[in-house]
């Protein structure tokens, strides 16, 4: 009895612990998988990179805190080993912990240590991302027709949609969403999570909040054209700079509004400019816009910045069609437009108000997509 006891408890130890020790295995499994897509994710922010506390704070989560001794997770980027060894956008998380036993004690085997690895990697970032932020605050829409079916709408407030025609990928809003007789031939209106400012996974607009142009010295003042045609150039506007019935082309290059630009029935032209807004407001009332942002350089995609410091309201309206490609920014301002525009790329603003406005999004949208998002990759 004494022998098939032991045989008894060995075979119980057998069944018992090691089913036990597999679950556990799984479980980790889950938790590894879970921290090297958080560490990925952390790639996409350069500007408070910090990968390996990102993951441990996702390990922590999920049941597996870091404590160096009983509980070990390696975060390695590149990773150490594997398929995607020396990869520099792959993360790789390892989840060792000790775990008590039942039976097995019997033998002298108080614990035994269970591993589960991963690795992720960040995703290439053209996926259905948004084209329309309302970061602050409210969406509110009269009599708007909006053409994005490769793209989406968010509003971290309410969304107040009257009478409006809306193709897109998706349509959220955080707050309460308010529909009046308006129409959804693609995505319909649905609560959804807070969306988080996408500046930081976008270059320019990174090293624009990071590294803001110089303000001093002065290029330009007084500028003010009525009834003017002729060519604007790059350089540091001191004061309020003032267009009225003209023809304005704007020379390629980066634009410093230091006390606002007012526009009114002037047709703007210009390819390959930025317009940072450092204080005051952006304020256009145009016969018709036709503007592109950078496509190379710092400032590559960004063709208005506003600093989040500024939280003046923007106009952004045309009697005749325009084109506005390239991210428009205005992360604590209120954005207000009744254009129609053939081309709209990328809109970041803190409240946007569309009033009897026509915009279209081109499916093959390079300025949509953020943030990059980690893939499990092992």
């Amino acid at each position: 009895m004494a022998v098939a006891l032991t045989v008894l408890l060995g075979a119980a130890g057998m069944a018992v612990d090691v089913g036990y020790l597999r679950y556990m295995q799984r479980v980790q499994q889950s938790a590894a998988d879970s921290a090297a897509l958080a560490g990925a994710d952390e790639l996409a922010y350069p500007s408070a990179n910090d990968v390996v506390a990102a993951a441990r704070a996702d390990a922590a989560s999920n049941g597996f805190t870091h404590d160096g001794t009983n509980v070990v997770v390696t975060v390695n980027n590149p990773p150490a080993s594997g398929p995607l060894n020396g990869n520099a956008s792959a993360v790789e998380v390892i989840v060792s912990a000790k775990h008590g036993t039942f039976f097995e004690r019997i033998f002298g085997m108080n614990s035994a240590t269970v591993q589960a690895r991963a690795v992720a990697m960040l995703g290439t970032g053209n996926g259905n991302g948004a084209c329309i932020y309302a970061l602050n605050n409210d969406i509110d829409m009269n009599a708007t027709t909006i053409r994005a079916p490769s793209c989406g709408i968010i509003s971290n407030g309410i969304m107040n949609l009257n009478s409006d025609n809306i193709t897109a990928a998706s349509i959220g809003a955080v707050g309460q969403i308010n529909s009046n007789a308006s129409t959804f031939p693609e995505a319909s209106p649905a609560h959804a999570l807070s969306a988080i400012d996408p500046c930081p996974t976008i270059d320019a607009c990174r090293n624009l909040t990071s590294s803001p142009p110089a303000q001093s010295p002065c290029t330009y003042s007084n500028v003010s054209k009525n009834a003017w045609t002729g060519t604007l150039f790059p350089g540091v506007y001191c004061q309020s700079t003032n267009l009225n019935a003209s023809n304005v082309t704007f020379a390629p290059g980066l634009y410093v509004w230091q006390n606002g630009l007012n526009v009114n029935a002037t047709t703007m032209t210009g390819s390959g400019v930025t317009f940072y807004i450092a204080n005051s407001s952006l304020n256009v009332n145009a016969a018709g816009m036709n503007l592109t942002a950078p496509t190379t350089g710092q400032y590559a995609g960004i063709l208005v910045y506003q600093p989040s410091s500024n939280q003046s309201s923007a106009n952004l309206n045309a009697s005749g069609s325009s084109d506005v490609e390239g991210t428009v920014y205005l992360p604590t301002g209120t954005l207000t437009t009744n254009a129609t525009f053939n081309s709209w790329m990328l809109v970041i603003t803190g409240i946007i108000h569309m009033n009897s406005a026509s915009v279209n999004v081109p499916g093959n949208n390079s300025y949509v997509g953020q943030p990059r998002r980690g893939i499990l990759a092992e």
